[in-house]
């Protein structure tokens, strides 16, 4: 349960991408918090834990940003060497890994903040969401309506 717990708030904890600058959701704030039953001291403590891994995970972001264009670079060079993707490409594989330990400490540290009770009631909510997105992507495409002339 544990891992589902971790997905649902590394769904919901960050931007959808790095290059797109949103506001990540903030699920321990709220209705989903009243939902959860999260205390106010909950809340803070969850903010405050995202407050200072944020700067440590934006970094790691934007670290493979960097990474993946020098990459493009490489493959788009003509005397680029297979060797120099294969060095390139551990550079941005490791650049990920960071950014998915930042993220994992994060939400352990979130995770922790929760009661038993509570990590349950995460898991309904991301079960919930998880059937919504589904649902909302089976639905045919709508047409738009046509102008009349």
């Amino acid at each position: 349960m544990f891992r589902a717990v971790i997905a649902f708030l590394l769904f919901v904890a960050l931007p959808a991408s790095a290059g797109e600058p949103q506001q990540p959701f903030k699920w321990w704030q709220g209705q989903q918090a009243r939902e959860l039953g999260l205390t106010g001291e909950q809340s803070t403590r969850i903010e405050a834990i995202h407050q200072a891994a944020l700067p440590r995970v934006q970094t790691a972001m934007e670290d493979v940003e960097h990474a993946q264009q020098e990459l493009s670079k490489l493959i788009a060079g003509d005397k680029t060497t297979e060797m120099d993707v294969v060095r390139q490409l551990n550079i941005v594989q490791a650049a990920r890994s960071e950014v998915d330990r930042q993220m994992t400490l994060m939400l352990f540290r979130f995770y922790r903040e929760l009661s038993p009770d509570q990590r349950l009631k995460v898991k309904a909510l991301r079960d919930r969401w998880q059937h919504e997105r589904r649902d909302r992507r089976s639905d045919p495409p709508q047409r738009p309506a046509q102008i009349k002339k």
